[in-house]
């Protein structure tokens, strides 16, 4: 820890991070400050949750975002199914059945759904007889779901406590990429990513080691009601403006400060700067010591040629001019070190990249540089050259339009295949009608004929087919991939049973 005019950074274990804060707030309702002049701050809402469970333990009194709803969330949901399943193993539910057959995906669900027994709950004997009912293929699939399975009960049957159990379900079963999958769609880090709530649920881990217990101790904390004169809970984004004596910054981690889905580090760094300066006595930042935020690290180090002033000196964190390269319709491409001209003819340099913007510094004579973003399209001057700005270069070369791992609509130049393209379209009536919808709210023809054509064999290669974002790949995404899989291995049994020439 360290500690300078009031700021103290705390590097605990992931799973003490939560205890910390609460001893810490404790200390300070102890000297005497009123619960109501405390605030503990998040990059996001899920990073507040071990925070409220363990302050309703200690009866701190504080305001609660997250109520019994966040256990619906689908990482956090479906972590909680295959607790369930691993714990009762010969009383499995359909619900957590179908909850987490396809998480990760297993391009099996479709086929075993009809095949169910009408009633649950089922033993794992009951669904061992469905699988003999599957092709080849889908039994393969199919067992080693239920291998996990297995594996589950037996880290339970062997004293695992929840912790390890939880390990287990995101790491070796595979939720954690299944998730990571879905959060890659995203384009914004605002809300709570998948990723975050699976975060939060190992820190409860810690607070409750029983797994038998554990469910139902989270259910009923998170039905305790919230105090507003108690504790403050809040993500930063909703305190600008707004200061505390004292503010414990919770979570300073990387995948938070910055966020994972951030593609902005600058405006990252900006957003841990209005959570440190929260505070007008105190501030202690709590961050997990395998992991911390790379932010802490600059605190008590002044940025590189800080105090360089006038003409000549470098805008931060720019080592120099960089050249500019242009596409083929003659835009600019954003690259940091770019020196550009805005309109009104004040002269900068880029040094730092939106994902729909460019920052530049203008010089302001001896004072600090002032920074203006610069939206992509806008007309800037190159030298004598007038051009637009537009996205950064891809890697390769390519243009960088689009969010980060989706190709364009035209990129791939990949013919659709026309009898997946029909099985794409009778799943999307099925759909549709089950729905009540109109068959364009599930997918547009232009987004299945793309699918058709790349074939995508995982959700993140599916995320990067246009027109399938965040929510439709978490809807949709495991029963069209199960569509691809199923028509590619129709075509190669085609292909293996075709009578030879002649």
């Amino acid at each position: 820890m360290s500690d300078d005019d009031g700021f103290a950074i705390h590097r605990v274990g992931g799973g003490a991070m939560a205890e910390r804060a609460v001893a810490l707030i404790g200390a300070t309702l102890a000297s005497g400050a009123d619960p109501a002049q405390v605030a503990v701050l998040a990059r996001v809402n899920s990073a507040l949750l071990p925070v409220q469970v363990a302050l309703t333990e200690a009866g701190i009194p504080h305001t609660a975002p997250l109520d019994r709803t966040v256990l619906q969330r689908t990482g956090i949901r479906t972590a909680l199914a295959y607790l369930r399943l691993g714990l009762h193993p010969q009383q499995l539910r359909r619900a957590d059945v179908l909850d987490t057959l396809n998480r990760p995906a297993r391009k099996v669900k479709s086929a075993v759904t009809p095949l169910l027994p009408r009633r649950s709950p089922w033993s794992l004997g009951d669904l061992e007889r469905v699988g003999d009912q599957l092709s080849e293929t889908h039994r393969q699939r199919f067992s080693d779901y239920l291998g996990d399975l297995l594996d589950l009960a037996d880290t339970l049957s062997d004293g695992g406590d929840t912790a390890q159990v939880l390990d287990v379900i995101r790491r070796r079963i595979g939720l954690g990429e299944a998730m990571d999958a879905l959060d890659a769609s995203r384009r914004r880090p605002e809300g709570s990513s998948h990723g975050d709530d699976l975060d939060a649920l190992e820190q409860l881990a810690a607070l409750q080691p029983e797994p038998a217990r554990f469910e139902g101790w989270l259910g009923e904390r998170l039905q305790v009601p919230g105090e507003p004169t108690g504790v403050t809970l809040s993500t930063v984004h909703r305190v600008k403006g707004m200061e505390w004596p004292h503010v414990v910054v919770f979570a300073a981690n990387q995948g938070l400060f910055p966020h994972r889905l951030a593609d902005d580090v600058e405006e990252e760094r900006r957003v841990f700067h209005v959570a440190i300066t929260r505070c007008q006595e105190q501030v202690h930042v709590i961050a997990d010591t395998q992991r911390a935020s790379p932010f802490l690290d600059e605190v008590h180090t002044p940025p590189r040629g800080a105090g360089a002033t006038g003409p000549g000196a470098r805008p931060r964190g720019v080592a120099g001019p960089v050249e500019p390269t242009f596409d083929a319709d003659g835009q600019l491409h954003a690259a940091r070190g770019v020196e550009v001209t805005l309109a009104g003819g004040v002269t900068g340099r880029i040094t730092a990249l939106g994902r729909h913007h460019a920052v530049v510094d203008l010089p302001d004579g001896d004072a600090a540089a002032v920074q203006v973003r610069v939206p992509h399209g806008s007309r800037v001057r190159v030298g004598e050259r007038s051009c637009v700005l537009t996205a950064p270069q891809r890697s390769g070369g390519a243009p960088g339009g689009g969010r980060p791992g989706q190709l364009d609509v035209d990129a791939a130049g990949n013919a659709a295949d026309d009898a997946l393209f029909a099985e794409l379209k009778a799943w999307r009536s099925a759909v549709a009608r089950s729905n009540g919808v109109p068959a364009y709210l599930v997918f547009q023809d232009r987004h299945l004929q793309l699918i058709a054509g790349r074939r995508p064999e995982t959700l993140s290669e599916l995320a990067a087919c246009p027109g399938v974002g965040p929510a439709k790949l978490e809807r949709y995404g495991d029963e069209v991939l199960e569509v691809v899989a199923q028509a590619a291995e129709t075509g190669q049994r085609g292909e293996d049973g075709a009578p030879g020439d002649g």
